[in-house]
């Protein structure tokens, strides 16, 4: 429907009428009791989700593929042009009212807007910054909705309950010797969870919210050789007897009783594609790495009673010894208040020289993300983020389909690359979805005494969170080269391309600095200074103290290898690295935007129009229509029209008069044009003023035949007159041209 051929009354009644029935609408389902369920509104939600993705992927291919093989078989004649219907007949007072909007285009079009390449660059940045920018709004909402800045409070709190010591638990970073792991056990992990809260009944000491799910897993990593090398060592698969003796034996009641009277036995994993591709990672410690799918592995009880039993049959036969690397404490709690789930890994490695090096690890993460957990705007703004995925795809696609050369293109190959990360997120998440919900349903089978792997969707959470990292890295890339019409981002974008050179290699003179500096502090001061212990950190620190950040070191921890030589590398590392290499990096940087800027300016020169200007002009009617209810009407305020464009030109002289005068006091000097500047603005203000005689030209006479002509704009003839023509006055005689005086 051409919206066009109608009067602006029938759009006004069209208008008055919409709006009627959707305010009628909207008061009948608010006050009538026709309100849908929350469930059935998120079920909506969804199907819209589905019905947008199955049309744009499923249905418009086929589609186009049928069409396509349509014409190829059977091509068919073009169509003759017919005329539109309805179409309004032409009139003389039309043709002028399309003469005056074209005669203001030519007034607002200059010269500079005739550059049709310009025109048609500017033209796919307005597409691109429309496309990508609201892209990039919308990922940009959902990864804030998605994250959930609170938990990270749980996350502290959880690491300092189970690290520090407390009224009613043995903290973690308290547990020096290997015996003290049975009484950390026995206090924190079986005591603080089994006992009688005040309401009378078993649960976590510290917070009632929270209850574990399933038991606690035991997994302690063993060498075969307890001599401990620059290597990763290897690990000890073999079954042992109480005590870690050999030969072993196995008993015929350890099938029908508790499991204490074996319990460290190897642990045996399922095979299959997603836990090797999913469980295949190491923990990294202090000393070693430790891999997820090996040790030895048990299982405490779910009751008190039994816990205690085991700890004690632990501590009896020895079963966590000298030749024990590392002990793994893993558990999962649920918090149904705040619907996250709690992963807790505590390590406690067993290091040479006989004490405890522990770690506590805490991942607290939503998992339940189905449709019943998720609000009404999530739901709305997942809508919004699917269709402008879908839109960008197929814009994408449709333009390497026609012109395949544009996949070798290195911004084509980055939207491609956004797609396919969308692609890899959404399986991620329906995976992880899938994932929570098998493990919800052991929750609902299982008995209380099994233990429930959540590491399979943590990790596939974990990878989802690096995908969601990625793309909104690429995408702000991709944004950037839109944004390249804006001289702030050319500027720094010539810059870099100009100073990669200079910068690249002044940057590996300064990293080789810091890797000669960092290891030469690392090796007298490794075993006394904890920001040096290793070669890694101690590059690291002298990076972010060479940059200014010096908090949590003191000039003593340089001392430890002699006072002179900490002196001489303190004065290295700030003078030389943090003064002048720093100062050099900062000034060859300030010289390319230097030079940068200078180009600039010389290009800035050129008669050309901005982009913003190329908007102003290419949306013209657009913003015409957009505003035209906030546009002033013109009021004579008892005066002439030339009386109120007489002041408001000496307005208009006042003000620049005084803006001079603001730019003298301040010492701005005035800008000096060239003479071909101020001859190409003399000849552009005569245009325009040519232009304004010609619209005003038209005006008239469109006034004048609104006035004396008939519904059509025509004029009629006068009438002939009976008077002779001899008794015209001179000044009244129409004199002929000189064609009729050739003529005669």
């Amino acid at each position: 429907m051409n919206f066009t051929n109608f009067k602006n009354k029938d759009l006004a009644c069209f208008g008055f009428t919409a709006i009627v029935l959707v305010v009628c609408f909207t008061l009948i389902s608010i006050y009538s009791g026709f309100v849908h369920e929350p469930h059935r509104f998120k079920t909506m939600m969804v199907t819209i989700i589905l019905v947008f993705f199955i049309y744009y992927v499923i249905y418009e291919p086929i589609r186009y593929l049928v069409m396509a093989i349509d014409y190829a078989t059977w091509p068919q004649k073009d169509q003759p042009h017919k005329p539109e219907k309805r179409m309004t007949k032409q009139s003389r007072i039309a043709y002028l009212k399309i003469r005056v909007r074209s005669l203001r285009s030519e007034l607002v079009i200059t010269e500079a807007h005739q550059n049709e390449a310009l025109n048609q660059r500017y033209k796919r940045i307005a597409g691109d910054l429309l496309l990508y920018g609201s892209y990039f709004l919308a990922l940009m909402i959902m990864v804030v909705m998605q994250e959930n800045q609170f938990h990270y409070y749980n996350t502290n709190n959880m690491v300092r309950l189970f690290s520090d010591n407390t009224s009613e638990t043995y903290g973690l970073s308290e547990v020096y010797f290997i015996y003290q792991i049975y009484n950390f056990l026995e206090i924190t992990m079986v005591e603080a969870f089994f006992s009688p809260n005040e309401f009378g009944y078993d649960g976590w000491w510290a917070m009632d919210q929270w209850q574990t799910i399933g038991v606690v897993r035991l997994r302690q990593m063993r060498p075969v050789s307890s001599r401990y090398g620059l290597g990763t060592p290897k690990w000890d698969t073999t079954t042992y007897a109480p005590e870690w003796r050999l030969p072993y034996h196995r008993l015929h009641y350890t099938d029908k009783f508790w499991r204490i009277y074996d319990p460290f036995r190897p642990a045996h994993f399922e095979f299959s594609f997603l836990n090797g591709l999913l469980l295949t990672f190491n923990h990294y410690g202090y000393l070693l790495n430790y891999p997820e799918l090996a040790g030895y592995v048990v299982l405490m009880m779910g009751t008190k009673t039994h816990c205690l039993k085991q700890v004690e049959y632990l501590r009896t036969n020895g079963w966590v010894n000298q030749n024990t690397s590392a002990l793994f404490i893993d558990f999962t709690m649920y918090n149904a208040d705040a619907n996250v789930f709690t992963v807790i890994t505590l390590r406690v490695e067993n290091s040479p020289f006989g004490t405890q090096i522990s770690r506590v690890n805490v991942d607290t993460v939503r998992m339940l993300g189905s449709v019943e957990n998720r609000t009404n705007f999530e739901i709305f703004w997942l809508c919004i983020y699917t269709i402008l995925v879908l839109e960008f795809g197929r814009g994408v696609v449709s333009k390497v389909w026609h012109d395949p050369e544009a996949y070798h293109q290195a911004w084509n190959i980055v939207d491609l690359t956004i797609c396919a990360l969308n692609i890899v997120m959404l399986g991620l998440t329906v995976l992880r979805d899938i994932e929570t919900d098998h493990l919800l349903d052991m929750i609902e089978t299982y008995t209380k005494g099994q233990y429930l792997d959540f590491q399979r969707p943590l990790r596939i959470h974990q990878i989802l969170s690096i995908v969601e990292g990625f793309l909104v890295c690429i995408t702000t890339l991709r944004l950037w080269k839109v944004l390249q019409f804006a001289s702030v981002f050319q500027h720094f974008t010539r810059t870099l391309f100009s100073a990669w050179r200079a910068v690249v290699s002044l940057g590996v003179i300064i990293l080789i600095l810091l890797m000669g500096i960092g290891i030469a502090l690392a090796v007298p001061n490794g075993n006394n200074a904890v920001f040096f212990h290793h070669i890694i950190k101690s590059v690291v620190t002298c990076m972010w103290y060479s940059v200014g950040f010096n908090a949590g070191i003191v000039p003593s921890d340089f001392f430890h290898g002699g006072r002179i030589l900490g002196i001489l590398l303190y004065m290295i590392l700030v003078f030389l690295i943090a003064i002048i290499l720093m100062n050099v990096f900062a000034s060859v940087i300030y010289d390319y935007f230097n030079e940068t800027g200078r180009e600039i300016k010389e290009q800035a020169n050129r008669s050309h129009i901005t982009f913003w200007e190329f908007l102003r002009i290419e949306y013209m009617d657009v913003s015409q229509r957009f505003f035209r209810c906030i546009h002033r009407k013109y009021e004579r305020r008892g005066r002439t029209v030339a009386q109120n464009v007489e002041l408001e030109l000496k307005k208009q002289e006042e003000n620049n008069k005084n803006r001079e005068a603001t730019k003298s006091q301040f010492g701005f000097r005035k800008e000096k044009f060239s003479d071909e500047e101020c001859h190409a603005d003399y000849v552009r203000r005569g245009e325009r003023m040519f232009k304004l005689m010609a619209i005003l030209n038209v005006q008239v006479e469109i006034l004048e035949r609104l006035v004396l002509g008939d519904e059509e704009g025509n004029i009629p003839s006068p009438p002939a007159s009976d008077s002779d023509p001899e008794d015209i006055p001179e000044m009244y005689r129409k004199r002929p041209t000189a064609q009729q005086r050739q003529k005669y």
